[in-house]
């Protein structure tokens, strides 16, 4: 039996959907952390933070440690919930990367336009800077326990294929993602169109937008397969997601809870981060399947992309992230390169 593209792409969403979660609570838990996230239960990135997170977080605390998540923004968007934190409503959050750039302003510097080339860049960068924005985040009052993957975000249009530079100028492009998203777009002369994440599937069903950059999953979660027409799969920003605790709260965690937690959280990190990537390749297959077509950029223009949004890198620093964590971060991605020529361009 041939299946048809929407076939397959409903047993896609259906087999992510029914896979079973690990329990959440510990009845004999001393200590409860309410935390929220945007991200539905049982879907993707949320089921990793069930499979992988909660279970590590369990095991390390003994069972001294009771977690409700409040799921698929019950609890308002990252806006909201990082509100919440600081009013003591919640003890922590699953953050998108608007979210965590919105909480760490310093961590734009990983989100930079054309700034990675693969996936290997980026988890060499976590291996070398993750202590680095540890730091930056406690100074805002957190604790870091995962830095995980939002993904690489694509360009997916209602109208023009995204082939060309030109069309950029000529689309009107949603920006949801801060101030430094805002800034790459003006760059390529769109027309943006701001807008609050809870409205943003809504301003594309009504034709406000045509265009818009974000990872696959969200174009699936928003329900908006069946009205983009391309993606542009030019990588062109990294997002990051983070996972988060009040600083208060994890004080009161006792000392060999938290160190047994951190003796753990970088293959907690690795592993959570190999699964968003499979699913997420899922999905943009799904999408496919489903009838949306996946347009190659021309190579002068992506070279004339890269060379105008470039000149964001410095601009932004000093406003966003410090000089010096910019310089950091490109000393490093030099010496990865160097280590490994022609892993990327």
């Amino acid at each position: 039996m041939t299946l048809r593209p929407k076939s397959v792409f409903a047993l896609i969403l259906c087999a992510l959907a029914c896979l079973a979660s690990a329990p959440e609570v510990a009845a004999e838990a001393s200590i409860t952390w309410k935390m929220a996230t945007l991200a539905p239960e049982n879907i993707g990135w949320a089921r990793h933070i069930k499979e992988t997170v909660m279970p590590a977080i369990m095991k390390t605390t003994g069972g001294d440690l009771y977690i409700k998540v409040y799921w698929g923004g019950v609890m308002g968007d990252d806006e909201d919930v990082i509100r919440k934190m600081e009013q003591g409503i919640l003890q922590g959050a699953g953050l998108t990367a608007q979210g965590t750039t919105q909480m760490v302003p310093e961590m734009s510097v990983v989100s930079l336009p054309f700034l990675f080339n693969n996936y290997e860049e980026v988890d060499y960068i976590k291996e070398k800077m993750t202590s680095t924005f540890d730091l930056l985040i406690q100074k805002r009052g957190y604790s870091l326990l995962a830095w995980t993957d939002q993904d690489f975000d694509e360009v997916f249009s209602l109208k023009y294929d995204m082939s060309r530079l030109e069309h950029y100028a000529m689309s009107r492009m949603v920006q949801w993602n801060g101030p430094l998203e805002n800034e790459l777009l003006r760059e390529l002369g769109a027309t943006v169109v701001p807008v609050d994440v809870p409205d943003l599937s809504q301003t594309v069903r009504r034709g406000l937008v045509d265009a818009a950059i974000g990872p696959g999953v969200w174009v699936v979660g928003a329900q908006l397969h069946n009205i983009v027409k391309y993606v542009s799969p030019i990588r062109i920003r990294y997002g990051p997601a983070t996972i988060v605790v009040t600083q208060q709260v994890w004080a009161e965690l006792p000392k060999v809870h938290q160190k047994e937690f951190f003796a753990q959280r970088q293959g907690i990190m690795e592993q959570f981060c190999r699964d968003v990537r499979v699913d997420n390749e899922k999905y943009l297959n799904a999408m496919l399947e489903y009838g949306v077509v996946k347009v190659e950029m021309k190579p002068e223009d992506l070279a004339l992309m890269k060379e105008k949004t470039r000149k964001i890198w410095d601009r932004m620093a000093g406003v966003l992230y410090p000089r010096e964590v910019l310089d950091e971060l490109l000393g490093h991605l030099k010496d990865y390169r160097a280590a490994h020529p022609g892993s990327g361009s």
